[in-house]
């Protein structure tokens, strides 16, 4: 059964500290969203519940670019869901899993975005209060988002107050003050990991387990490690990470402000742009660890016409609309903890076949066979900040329902205005993607849709030297097709040369925009250099010198005379 009405889920998309999430698809338009179940530990703690709901109201209010958009929280006596944009990307966590650190460009990218995201919430009341590489998802673009707002949980060991140790703040330590000095403080930790591949105060103990008593010292005691970080970073990590939260940034926009200025000045008004290709070209590399990498291909019929599709997908912000990069669906990974994300730029996709979803909170309780249907409050056709949460009355079983002012409303009225003699091709959904052949150096890729608008074609080249080498990005190109709904292109690419006795591997990442239902395709082929030349002896001439006989040898010693060696006084020795 569908847990949230009005969602048909899909696949659990993984799970954590603060519950599952879930892929899934909002039934009126077929687009795909997240959604996040809160475990039960928290919906225990009353605390942490009054505090998350009214987060909520303000959270469903935030249109920014920088945010994974919050759509709905949805509230039963035996479930709490949030309802998320979808990105199709993966967190920053797993790109220094397999890169270890970044360029300082790309950190300094990923930050950037990460405090102007910080702004619009504080601006709004609201600290995020575990900012974490976990909660920063980045795409194929190399553009990043925040997650998870306000949703933290106590470390196991009694005493550690809520959050992620490596990340916390003095305050939050001592006192537990959670608020937006504390979000500077994790984001320019965050900043230092990026970079140098581990957090600035880390202990273990003997077992391998985190030493948290260790790395709270660090955090309350310790100097910032500013010797092992680039110079252009120092001054920020210097002043972000202050033990005294007054002696930190005014505010996130005034740390962003600061960053662009260093980061001008040290590596040129270009910097962000290389920055967000390095990321993009890392994030390519993780293509199939996408949430909709293993999306299977819907069947004929399984959704919406996309011309219906349009017409019915709620009030969006622009950007949700138009991809200037690429088409991306929001999809939260394992740091979101169990909820779903909202439409995004994967509403134009059609969503997989019907399946049965798992239980996303198995517990001994169940929902009442009573509980009735959420209610739902349409938005007006003016955007309105949502009052609050409605309660339910003493015996009734309804849920409530906080909707942000993007939440789907009744289908428009068709508008009748004057046919055009030709219209202009409308956007296709690309049905699939797929690589049809690929020998290292040349290969076709086969595309359809459903339309014979323009589809986006990006092809990533890669090589790897050696048997689990990482793979690097050789180079990229761009083809728009438009014309058709079927489009097979063929693809060369010089891999260049491999050292002799060696295997290196080839490899081509296919992804489209609007993205492909089944997800990027990726495939590698072997190539293996020359056979390393035998050696052979040198020689001065032609003709080999025949070695001596023992018998020569011992008449050549015979007629030599043998003179004594000189002593050191002169004198032959004995």
């Amino acid at each position: 059964m569908d847990l949230v009405p009005g969602y048909r889920e899909v696949r659990q998309l993984g799970a954590g500290r603060t519950g599952r999430v879930f892929l899934a698809t909002y039934q009126e338009t077929g687009a795909y969203v997240a959604i996040k179940y809160l475990n039960a530990t928290l919906r225990r703690d009353t605390e942490f519940m009054e505090r998350f709901r009214s987060d909520t109201h303000e959270l469903v209010e935030i249109d920014d670019p920088n945010v994974v958009r919050l759509y709905e929280y949805v509230e039963t006596p035996t479930r709490a869901a949030v309802v998320m944009e979808l990105v199709d990307g993966v967190s920053l966590r797993t790109l220094l899993a397999e890169h270890r650190g970044i360029s300082p460009e790309a950190a300094l990218a990923v930050l950037k975005s990460t405090l102007l995201a910080l702004a619009a919430a504080h601006e709004r009341g609201v600290a995020h209060r575990d900012v974490k590489p976990e909660n920063i998802l980045v795409q194929a673009d190399g553009t990043s988002r925040l997650a998870d707002f306000g949703i933290v949980v106590h470390a196991e060991e009694p005493g550690v107050p809520a959050g992620s140790p490596a990340y916390m703040s003095p305050e939050l330590w001592t006192r537990g003050l959670a608020g937006p000095p504390a979000d500077l403080y994790a984001a320019a930790c965050v900043l230092f990991e990026a970079v140098r591949g581990r957090p600035p105060y880390r202990a273990v103990k003997d077992g391998g387990e985190p030493d948290v008593p260790a790395v709270r010292d660090g955090h309350l005691a310790e100097p910032v490690p500013l010797e092992v970080a680039p110079d252009a970073l120092r001054d920020l990590l210097r002043r972000g990470m202050a033990k005294d939260p007054v002696e930190r940034y005014a505010s996130a926009r005034q740390f962003a402000a600061e960053l662009e200025e260093d980061a001008v000045a040290a590596y040129g008004p270009q910097w962000e742009k290389r920055g967000r290709r390095h990321l993009g070209e890392l994030a390519t590399l993780l293509a199939l660890r996408f949430p909709l990498a293993r999306t299977e291909r819907p069947t004929a019929g399984a959704a919406l016409t996309l011309r219906d599709r349009v017409l019915r997908i709620p009030r969006l912000p622009p950007h949700l609309w138009v991809a200037g990069a690429t088409v991306v669906a929001v999809a939260l990974t394992l740091m979101l903890s169990g909820g779903r994300l909202p439409l995004g730029p994967g509403a134009i996709l059609m969503p997989p076949p019907e399946t049965t979803p798992a239980d996303p909170d198995p517990e001994p309780a169940s929902e009442p066979a009573d509980a009735g249907t959420p209610s739902r409050t349409r938005p007006a056709a003016t955007p309105r900040r949502p009052s609050s949460t409605p309660s339910r009355a003493p015996g009734s079983p309804a849920p409530s329902r906080t909707l942000s002012g993007s939440a789907p409303p009744s289908p428009p009225a068709p508008p009748s205005p004057t046919a055009p003699t030709s219209a202009p091709p409308r956007p296709a959904a690309v049905q699939a993607a797929g690589i049809v052949r690929w020998s290292g150096t040349a290969g076709a890729v086969r595309v359809s849709a459903d339309g014979t608008g323009p589809v986006r074609l990006r092809i990533t080249f890669t090589r790897r030297d050696g048997e689990g080498g990482p793979a690097r990005t050789v180079r990229q190109e761009t083809r728009t097709l438009r014309g058709s709904t079927a489009y097979t292109s063929d693809v060369t690419n010089d891999f260049g040369k491999v050292s002799c006795g060696e295997r290196a591997y080839a490899g081509i990442v296919v992804m489209t925009e609007p993205a492909a239902s089944n997800g990027p395709q990726v495939s590698e082929a072997a190539v293996d250099g020359p056979p390393c030349p035998t050696p052979t002896p040198t020689s001065r001439s032609a003709t080999p010198t025949p070695l001596p006989t023992p018998a020569a040898t011992e008449q050549s010693l015979a007629g030599t005379p043998q003179r004594p060696a000189a002593s050191p006084s002169g004198e032959p020795s004995p």
